[in-house]
Formats: C-alpha cells, sequence, structure tokens
C-alpha cells in the first residue's frame, strides 16, 4: 500500500543507502516494547480514587454501623426502627458526592495518561522502523490516531464514573446486607476490607487492558499509514502467557485478517493481553532495493 509517508520514508532511506550504504541497516526490527510504565500510571490513578472511597466509607459510615445495628434491631431483638435503610442510603449520597474531586482528578489525569500512551506508541513505531531503514518515518495522517484517541479518553470517563458508583454501590449492598442479618460491626468493617483488596485486584486487570488496547491501536494505524499490512506477533515470553497466545507467537499475521483463535484481536487488545505487534518490514525493504 503506498502513503505519503511511506513514499517519504523511502526516499529518505534511499539517499542514506547512497550516503552510507547499507551499514547500521537490519532486517528484523528490535521487539517492540510493551506500555508498563503507562500500565503502571492507570493502576496508581484508580488506586487512589478506591483509596478516596475507602476513606470516605470509613470516616463517614463506619461510626454509624453500631447505631445502625441497634436501630435495625437484629441483633439483640430490640425495639425496631424503619428508617435504618434511609439512613444507609443517605451516607453512602454524601460519599459518593465526597469523592467527586477525586474522581474528576482521576479523568483528568486518564487524559494525559492518552497522550502520552498515544506519543510513546508513534515514538516506538519510529525506532523500530529506523532500526531497518536507518531512517525515521515521518506520519502525516493524524484524524485516525486523534479520532481513537478521543473515544478512549471519553471512553475512560465514563469508565471511571462507573468504577466509582459499583464500588460505593457494592459497599452500600455489604453494609445493608450486614445491618439486615445483624453481623457484628467488625464483620462488616472486615468484609468492606475483603471487598476493597478485590477492587485493587481488579484495577489491576483493567489498567493493563485498557492502556494496552490503546496501544494497539495506535500501533495499527501508524504501520498502515507506512503502507506495512501485517505483523508478527510475539508474546511476553514467560510463564504468565496464556497457551493461546504462545501458540500465536513468531506467526505472521494480516491487520486486515486477526487471528481466529483471539476472537478476531490484535496483539494487546484481549483482556490483560501483554503480547505486541512487530511490523513486517520485508515489503520496504524490498522497495528500497528497487531501483529509484
Amino acid at each position: 500500500m503506498t502513503t505519503q509517508a511511506r513514499q517519504e520514508l523511502i526516499r529518505a532511506a534511499r539517499q542514506r543507502k547512497q550516503e552510507q550504504g547499507r551499514r547500521g541497516l537490519q532486517r528484523n526490527p528490535p521487539k517492540p516494547r510493551r506500555p508498563e510504565g503507562e500500565i503502571r500510571t492507570y493502576q496508581a490513578r484508580l488506586r487512589d480514587l478506591r483509596r478516596a472511597i475507602e476513606r470516605e466509607i470509613r470516616d463517614r459510615v463506619f461510626p454509624e454501623v453500631d447505631s445502625l445495628l441497634a436501630e435495625a434491631g437484629t441483633r439483640d431483638d430490640g425495639a425496631r426502627a424503619d428508617r435504618w435503610p434511609e439512613r444507609i442510603r443517605d451516607l453512602f449520597i454524601a460519599t459518593r458526592s465526597a469523592v467527586k474531586p477525586a474522581e474528576e482528578q482521576a479523568k483528568e489525569e486518564m487524559r494525559t495518561l492518552g497522550d502520552k500512551v498515544q506519543s510513546n506508541a508513534t515514538d516506538e513505531q519510529i525506532r523500530e522502523i529506523r532500526a531497518v531503514l536507518g531512517v525515521a518515518p515521518t506520519f502525516y495522517d493524524d484524524a485516525e490516531v486523534r479520532d481513537l484517541l478521543n473515544a478512549w479518553k471519553q471512553q475512560n470517563e465514563a469508565f471511571i464514573t462507573r468504577f466509582s458508583d459499583e464500588a460505593i454501590q457494592e459497599a452500600q449492598d455489604v453494609v445493608s446486607r450486614g445491618v439486615r442479618s445483624g453481623t457484628a460491626q467488625k464483620g462488616i468493617r472486615d468484609e468492606l476490607r475483603r471487598r476493597f483488596q478485590i477492587t485493587d485486584n481488579r484495577a489491576k486487570r483493567i489498567a493493563r487492558t485498557e492502556v494496552s488496547q490503546l496501544n494497539a491501536q495506535i500501533t495499527r494505524e501508524r504501520q498502515r499509514e507506512l503502507g506495512i499490512d501485517g505483523y508478527m506477533w510475539r508474546t511476553a515470553s514467560d510463564e504468565r502467557v496464556r497457551d493461546t497466545h504462545e501458540d500465536l507467537n513468531g506467526r505472521k499475521f494480516a491487520w486486515d485478517d486477526p487471528p481466529s483463535e483471539t476472537g478476531g484481536q490484535h496483539p494487546g487488545e484481549p483482556v490483560n493481553c501483554r503480547c505486541v505487534a512487530a511490523p513486517l518490514v520485508d515489503d520496504l525493504l524490498d522497495e528500497l532495493e528497487q531501483d529509484e
């Protein structure tokens, strides 16, 4: 596929070859680097939001649990009152309101993080192509990349709201069930802490999935702008690689024809995937060798 970026790249590579020969060129690009720093940043932002939720619940809800149990009368068969469900509801409405600033901060930081993922994914393609041809590509068609990035930012803003709402709602359900069943305050607190641990573990999976998917999408568009129609599937090469992805390692695929084993997803797109797409550069090298 001929594009403006590809044409300019080949011209620059031919000029470089005339001046310096083949010194420093290599047929196989270096293995793409995964966006581990950005994944850690994403996870840290979710962890900060989770901690803000936990802090508000600890400060607002925990001190009220004993009085809620007493009002519900579920522990000692004392006189029961009917207002405790509304009290729990009001406590968590206040919690949602108090968490909003942390939620908005997380959204702002995610927007900045998206820009960084895009920039680093583009730089990675430049690094790989420079290693093969000795010159760096210049990208011109940013419309598709911009659309991908904006869509990712919008989806993640909605996700941050949902992440916060679901964590608070789950905590509210724990307290409501505990009060209704007469669970001791310590039991309710322990269950809340366990739920927050689950939320923390879930954040790790979400961070890798969200960042890796954006990185994979930017990688695809940058390669296609250079007329690179396919890639080699590369895994993280460790014991954590899932069997289906291990079977794909080293195999070549077209961007328009992803492997069926992944349900039509490219490297980095499946949930919690750490694989990457190494560009297939044979066509670029063949074109470089042709007479001008």
